[in-house]
């Protein structure tokens, strides 16, 4: 048997060591962010993409829609390759790419679901309750 997997049938015990690792919550620990990922016949540079917006701390106001439609795309596509992992024919080599391509986007959601948000509503409520706070100990100070 040829253990290079180089265009033979990916065997029922192959396709399910490669699910068991996309399955890993472990998976992307290590990994790099993928320079790319064709998402619906798009080409998009990930590693930019991320890397622009975690360079900012937080995702600014006219980015988060931007943040969230690509964090949405690559959880469809990703969804659509392991379902194709799960039960397309396959050859060994293709699946281990698709496998591999599934981590990538694991880690590109990672990185996308680090990012701090700001709520506007709660920065509001945050300032409200430290006027309030000033205000009573205002109160304390005159009423001693």
């Amino acid at each position: 048997m040829d253990d290079t997997g180089d265009d033979e049938a990916l065997s029922d015990r192959r396709r399910e060591e490669l699910l068991e690792r996309v399955q890993r919550k472990s998976a992307t620990v290590g990994q790099r962010l993928p320079e790319s990922v064709e998402i619906q016949g798009t080409e998009m540079n990930l590693k930019e993409f991320v890397w622009e917006t975690k360079r900012q701390g937080s995702v600014p106001p006219e980015l988060r829609d931007r943040v969230r439609e690509v964090r949405a795309k690559l959880t469809t596509e990703r969804k659509e390759r392991k379902q194709c992992l799960e039960s397309a024919e396959l050859t060994e080599t293709h699946a281990e790419e698709l496998a591999q391509s599934i981590v990538g986007i694991d880690r590109a959601l990672s990185a996308l679901q680090n990012l701090h948000e700001p709520d506007l509503a709660d920065s509001a409520r945050q300032q409200e309750v430290e006027s309030n706070r000033r205000w009573v100990s205002f109160l304390d100070n005159i009423l001693d």
